[in-house]
Formats: C-alpha cells, sequence, structure tokens
C-alpha cells in the first residue's frame, strides 16, 4: 500500500466573512503564494469537493479561503492555522444589503427585487441568516451560516467562537484597521507583497448617518452576539498589536506610505489581467499592420 506523502508545512485558511474585505485580501494572497496552491470556496468547488480531495492535492494547499466557518482544518492531512477579518456588525449588515442589491449571484438579490425590499424590510424578511449574528455564526463552526434559523443563535456559540478565535487563530484582523491587519500577516506568515487597491467596494450605497436611526435600531437588535463577538476580536486584535513593540505604528505608516506610491500600479496590473494576451497583441499588431499592407 503506497503511502501517502504528506508536507509539514502549514495550511494558511482565511475564514472569509462576507462583506469584511475579503475580495482585496484575495488580491494579496495570490500575490504571495500560487495560485495552484490555493482552494477558494465557491471558485475552486464547494465544501463537499474541498473534502473530496485527495490526501496528496491537499497537502499541496498553502492558503484555502472563502467562505466556510470554522472547522475546515479537521479535513487537512497536516497542520493548519486560521486568520480572518472582523467588520463592526451595523457597518457589515448595511455593506451586505447594498452588495446584495447588485450583486444578482447574491442568495437575496431576486428576493429583494421582486419585492421591493428597503434595507429595514429585508432584515425583517429573516430570509438571510446572515445579517443574524453572520460572524458568530461562522466563527462558532456552522459551515455555511444558514444551518440554524434566523433569530436562533445562542450564548453557547458565542462562548465557542470566542473560544475558536483564541485557539486556532494566527491572526485576528479588523476590516477598520486593514492596513495594520496586513502587517500582523506580514509578521505570522512570511508575506510581502501588500500593496492592494480596494476590490468589490459597494457602490453608491449610503453612508450611516443617512440611513434612519430606526433601520440601524433594526439591524442592531439581531446582532446583539456579533456586537460582542466584534469587541472581543478588537481586544485580541489590539494585543497583537502591542506584542510586536513599539515600532509597528511606524511600520504601518511606512507600509501606507509605499502603498499610496505603488497602488496605481497594481491597480494596472489587475486591470491588464482582465484583458487577454491575444486580444493585447492583436490591439498592438492591428495599426502597424494596416500601415504595411499591400496597396
Amino acid at each position: 500500500m503506497r503511502r501517502t506523502k504528506v508536507r509539514m508545512e502549514r495550511t494558511v485558511i482565511f475564514l472569509h466573512i462576507p462583506k469584511t474585505a475579503g475580495n482585496t485580501m484575495y488580491q494579496i494572497i495570490e500575490r504571495n503564494c500560487s495560485r495552484k496552491a490555493m482552494y477558494v470556496f465557491g471558485i475552486d468547488g464547494g465544501h463537499d469537493d474541498f473534502k473530496c480531495l485527495s490526501d496528496d492535492r491537499k497537502s499541496e494547499l498553502r492558503v484555502i479561503g472563502g467562505h466556510a466557518g470554522f472547522g475546515m482544518h479537521r479535513f487537512l492531512p497536516g497542520p493548519s492555522v486560521y486568520f480572518t477579518l472582523f467588520r463592526e456588525p451595523v457597518e457589515r449588515v448595511i455593506s451586505y444589503y447594498y452588495y446584495a442589491c447588485r450583486a444578482p449571484d447574491t442568495y437575496a438579490h431576486n428576493s429583494i427585487y421582486a419585492n421591493r425590499m428597503g434595507l429595514k424590510d429585508f432584515i425583517a424578511s429573516k430570509q438571510d441568516a446572515m445579517v443574524d449574528n453572520g460572524q458568530t455564526r461562522l466563527l462558532a463552526g456552522l459551515e455555511s451560516g444558514h444551518e440554524v434559523g434566523f433569530g436562533q443563535c445562542t450564548h453557547d456559540m458565542l462562548e465557542t467562537a470566542k473560544r475558536n478565535l483564541r485557539e486556532h487563530f494566527a491572526v485576528v484582523g479588523l476590516t477598520e484597521e486593514f492596513d495594520a491587519t496586513l502587517i500582523l500577516l506580514k509578521k505570522a506568515f512570511g508575506w510581502q507583497k501588500l500593496v492592494y487597491v480596494q476590490r468589490n467596494v459597494s457602490e453608491n450605497r449610503p453612508q450611516r448617518d443617512e440611513i434612519p436611526q430606526a433601520t440601524l435600531d433594526a439591524i442592531a437588535k439581531v446582532n446583539v452576539l456579533d456586537a460582542e463577538l466584534y469587541q472581543y476580536a478588537r481586544t485580541l486584535f489590539e494585543e497583537q498589536v502591542r506584542r510586536q513593540g513599539p515600532s509597528f505604528a511606524q511600520e504601518v505608516r511606512d507600509f501606507q506610505i509605499a502603498d499610496r506610491r505603488l497602488s496605481p500600479f497594481i491597480r494596472l496590473y489587475w486591470k491588464a489581467r482582465k484583458v487577454s494576451v491575444r486580444t493585447m497583441i492583436r490591439k498592438w499588431i492591428q495599426p502597424w499592420h494596416s500601415l504595411l499592407a499591400p496597396v
């Protein structure tokens, strides 16, 4: 019987909570890790597809990411470590709704338009469990977040989420402290290519102070556990920063200066990737071809 070779490098698992700057994070991951060594749920396959991969294939993966709750490490043949980003819960839900409005492939898009639901109506409809303590759901170990009905999250789930964060996450990041989170990832995983441009930003969404207070209250009411988990995550984040020492703040500022200088070139890089090489070559050659063509 052939023995499976398992590489003992840690596989990094990015637990991607929806609307926490995850798509910008993938841009950075892909520049620091070979795409062949990545598995992204929803792009490379689903949860079950991942579980059915051979141990040989799983052992080649250096980064796993996507909308999958805590627990995917159980299906890996070797050691692993997690990281994630949290976002203030009310802001996350606002962004979630407006993204669903403009993205036809999202879970709630058709229903929002068919029923002409505003943000408050969307919350009241209780049709999408990920706006009800969605961060707690994923950190507590729900695979998709929808396994527990709307309004059915418990304090036990919150405590499980806190324990998972404390025991299994190398970096607990914050969307609101994205640059500092990147420096923590650099120190934890050795990633060097950190310059980025924001991606998948919800367009034309109102600012928080433009949303009626009754709507904000409705969101907060169904995210009480997430509010407590967010504060716990912020405490862990601040502890990580303190451990880096007094030079950390200057390191973040230096990165921000470099990012402002280099991000226009990164933006061009990502735009170029959307255009096929063949199309670009044809576009360059066409003017010369017409000039050289026989009369």
